[in-house]
């Protein structure tokens, strides 16, 4: 290979690397976790499982308790199974008979227990495993987040395939040759090569599957050509048992059972198991039941059925023979199979963990390669500070990850069953511990630091885990383990593990380490970076044969106003942005919306309170402290604030956007209060930069 092919596979893999290494450290590191979601949620409720066979549950008791709450007439109904755990999950779609009563025309999606047939709301049964799960291709960002997670997965591929051009001629010399006693770029290059090759097979595989599965729309767009832009034929195509069935009206008869048809199934193929179900049309004249699993692993890789019975005669109408493959149907599930590792039990499962956490340590080590060979002498001080400034960023975003995790398992385990809406608890926890972390290690500016904290409150938290399930819920190791519930003792088993290898690795690395580092031998003197900068500039005046005498002494900038009274005079307008946002919200009143809602007594909740005093209050206070205090303590702490309250704030733009776009008055003042909260925030940047008054 010529030099300059090489270079621009080199410069390929090494840009598109950088710009997607974040998001896919988050997509790899959640997606580990993920693996286990169903076990996390167990784990987390502390519950002992009773392992009812998926047949034994008595579907029919099921959708009765479900049909006195919520009155499934006209309903169509999708139900989840749920593996091993005692719930089903059932989704509800709205009525379509025009007359079914008000409650029917809502559509919801609940957990059923099957044994006490209790539901629970998806905000009520949410898990930490779940938001991981979710996490993992970014779902926490409205309508974008997937899209991202596809694009991130799409420009890995890239950068897989030319990372390993790059590295081809030397993959076998640096697999062999690693050498921790090496220069730090040696050391991170060397390990780099070799990790990299390891997980090679299975990077390729989740860059691809990730982007299929993310990038959906973008894969059916050509599909959609043949079917003349007809998306529910493509997808009755691609996805039979989706078929929608127009509503009649309602059937005088009762019911037919639903476990009678599912004993049939269970006797029709040998070793198939049902996973899932859809209901169509619920008490209506053309009801139907869609009975969909799989067969057993260790009979068919891929063994996908399914069958539609007409409910009230009980005919066949469409099937699947698990036994005989369909390319359309079943590449899908082949995808999901390989994506997920469900084929091969709790051990390819941990495989898969591992290889995930190998690919991060894959990435982050790529990024340390392009800040040790960024930090030299001959680059600019601006250069310099941009490269150290992404690796504490990275470093900070993702190695923070390792204790925020664990410190969010302590907290599900303590917080069950103490929120009602366990969604925005664990929401709410998750990130903003991980803020607060990636702020206090971004300002830090030591990787050394950041990396050695991480794996120690990583590690003690993660010893903590398995101990905080047997206080709280009495589920210690052994008492898991004689009692066979294997899912919770997983998980407690899984975070021993973690928490061992944390330490090991807290342990082994030493400070000589940081000796080796670029940054050590070439420092960056962060208190003096005004004479830095200036001194690099008088150099580069002489080099152009010009001096200091010829730029002015005294340059007065008539639009020059004072950086702490600009803070002040922004924090009171966010401050004040946000009462005239209230005030906007009576303006709805005049157009017939309800003044007093829904439960109101005539007083205001507390956390009402706490929520202004949190948007209003804390901003008026920090105007006033401004005033008076200068503080380095002060400047990190307003700075943390305006940064969480700028998320917020750009979170409530985009949740107005797409909630209540014609409330216009609404959005342009949400619009102005995101541009001051990021003037507020670059100013107090700059102020934290400056020596305390």
């Amino acid at each position: 290979m010529n030099k300059r092919i090489y270079n621009v596979f080199f410069n390929t893999h090494t840009v598109s690397g950088i710009v997607i290494s974040a998001a896919l450290y988050v997509i790899f590191f959640a997606g580990s976790f993920a693996l286990f979601k169903d076990e996390i949620k167990i784990w987390e409720e502390g519950k002992p499982l009773s392992y009812t066979e998926r047949k034994d549950i008595d579907f029919d008791q099921v959708l009765k308790s479900l049909d006195g709450t919520f009155d499934l007439s006209g309903r169509d109904l999708q139900i989840n199974f749920g593996g091993e755990s005692d719930q089903v999950y059932v989704f509800m779609s709205a009525s379509k008979d025009s007359l079914a009563s008000d409650k029917a025309k809502i559509s919801h999606y609940v957990s059923v227990d099957i044994n006490t047939y209790e539901t629970k709301t998806y905000e009520e049964h949410y898990s930490l495993g779940e938001f991981l799960y979710r996490l993992h291709f970014f779902a926490q960002l409205p309508v974008v987040g997937i899209y991202l997670a596809g694009f991130v997965s799409f420009f890995f591929l890239f950068a897989v395939i030319t990372g390993v051009i790059v590295h081809w001629e030397k993959i076998i010399s640096n697999f062999f040759t690693f050498n921790p006693l090496a220069i730090l770029k040696r050391v991170w290059t060397d390990a780099h090569t070799a990790l990299g090759i390891i997980g090679l097979p299975f990077q390729v595989l989740f860059a691809i599957s990730g982007a299929y599965f993310s990038l959906s729309l973008l894969v059916l767009l050509p599909a959609g050509l043949l079917y003349n832009g007809d998306q529910t034929k493509l997808i009755e195509d691609m996805r039979p048992t989706l078929k929608n069935y127009e509503w009649v009206t309602k059937s005088d008869m009762p019911v037919p059972s639903f476990n009678v048809l599912e004993q049939q199934l269970e006797e029709k193929w040998q070793d198939f198991h049902l996973n899932r179900s859809m209901i169509k049309n619920y008490g209506g004249v053309n009801m139907k039941y869609i009975l969909m699993g799989e067969m057993l692993e260790k009979e068919r890789f891929i063994g996908v059925g399914s069958i539609t019975y007409d409910a009230y005669s009980g005919k066949e109408e469409d099937l699947k023979n698990p036994n005989e493959l369909s390319y359309i149907e079943d590449s899908q599930f082949v995808f999901g199979r390989l994506h997920f590792g469900e084929f091969g039990g709790v051990a390819l499962k941990l495989i898969y963990f591992i290889l995930a956490l190998i690919t991060c340590f894959v990435i982050m080590s790529g990024v340390l390669i392009w800040v040790e060979a960024r930090n030299k002498k001959s680059m600019t001080i601006s250069q310099r500070l941009y490269t150290a400034k992404i690796g504490h960023i990275y470093l900070a975003i993702c190695l923070s990850m390792l204790p925020v995790t664990a410190l969010a398992f302590l907290f599900a385990k303590f917080a069950e069953g103490h929120f009602e809406n366990k969604l925005s608890a664990i929401y709410w926890f998750y990130f903003i511990t991980w803020l607060g972390f990636i702020f206090f290690f971004r300002f830090k500016r030591d990787n050394y630091f950041i990396n050695k904290c991480s794996l120690l409150i990583g590690a003690v938290c993660g010893f903590l885990i398995p101990i905080a399930n047997g206080i709280i819920s009495g589920n210690w190791v052994w008492s898991t383990l004689s009692a066979h519930q294997h899912d919770i003792l997983l998980i407690d088993l899984l975070w021993i593990g973690i928490a061992t290898t944390a330490l090991i690795f807290y342990l082994k690395i030493k400070p000589e380490v940081k000796d080796k580092s670029a940054f050590t031998n070439f420092p960056i003197d962060y208190k003096n970076i005004t004479q830095l900068r200036a001194a690099e500039a008088e150099k580069l005046k002489q080099k152009k044969g010009e001096t200091s005498s010829e730029i002015p002494l005294n340059h007065i900038d008539n639009n020059y106003i004072a950086m702490r009274t600009k803070i002040i005079f922004l924090w009171f307008f966010l401050a004040i942005s946000w009462i005239v946002h209230h005030i906007y919200g009576l303006f709805n009143i005049y157009y017939n919306e309800t003044l007093i809602i829904e439960g109101a007594t005539g007083t205001a909740p507390l956390d009402h309170h706490i929520f202004r005093i949190l948007l209003e209050g804390i901003c008026l206070l920090f105007a006033l402290l401004t005033i008076e205090v200068s503080k380095n303590w002060f400047k990190m702490i307003a700075l943390f604030w305006a940064g969480i309250s700028a998320l917020y704030n750009v979170y409530h733009l985009i949740t107005a956007f797409l909630h209540e776009p014609g409330n216009i008055s609404e959005i342009f003042m949400l619009i102005l209060t995101v541009v001051a909260n990021i003037f507020l925030v670059l100013n107090l940047n700059k102020w934290r930069k400056t020596e305390p008054d």
